[in-house]
């Protein structure tokens, strides 16, 4: 009898190391809907399983890391851009618009009037950001795509797997095996 029949948790190869702001509740309830689609039945399925989990988790925690660059990197982006529109005449007016900007509705006004006065907008200023975080941004992807690869390859170890232990390993009991050179004498 499998442990699926047995209606017993299968047991997890090894726990996660969330970050501090992940949330346990969050993991538990992908883990659980991952296991109940792979109803894992042995030790090996489980390590398939746990790969896949612990892959899709680090897959959600990529996509959110980099909504975070892109976010983190507006200011400096703001900055740039109102460098190059005020041709970088009072550094510290700079400074202090694109600081303020995002914390003061009468200086974001003032700002995005002067962004709007060559042709840009907030748009403007996540290309901008995004233009800064381009190499991090593609470090991340490179990774996703890994673990979107890894993913596939263990699903197909999966498939496998169980496609294997379905069929026979040895020749059914009365059945007759030739030799080569084997006559029957």
């Amino acid at each position: 009898m499998s442990r699926s029949d047995q209606g017993a948790e299968p047991a997890l190869i090894y726990e996660p190391r969330l970050l501090p702001s992940e949330s346990q509740a969050h993991f538990r309830v992908m883990r659980e809907a991952i296991v109940a689609e792979l109803k894992p039945r042995c030790a090996i399925e489980e390590m398939w399983s746990c790969e896949i989990i612990h892959g899709e988790w680090e897959t959600q925690r990529l996509r959110g890391f980099k909504d975070l660059i892109l976010t983190s990197a507006r200011r400096p982006a703001l900055k740039s851009l109102l460098s190059i529109v005020l041709n970088a005449s009072g550094a510290a007016d700079i400074d202090d618009l694109a600081e303020r900007s995002f914390t003061n509705k009468g200086v974001r006004n003032k700002v995005t009037n002067i962004l709007r006065k060559y042709g840009m907008s907030e748009a403007s200023i996540d290309a901008e950001a995004f233009r800064h975080c381009l190499f991090e941004l593609g470090e991340i992807n490179r990774r996703l795509a890994e673990l979107s690869s890894r993913r596939d390859k263990n699903l197909q170890l999966l498939e496998d797997y169980r496609a294997g232990l379905a069929r026979p390993r040895h020749p059914a009991e009365g059945t007759a095996v030739m030799i080569s050179g084997d006559d029957g004498d």
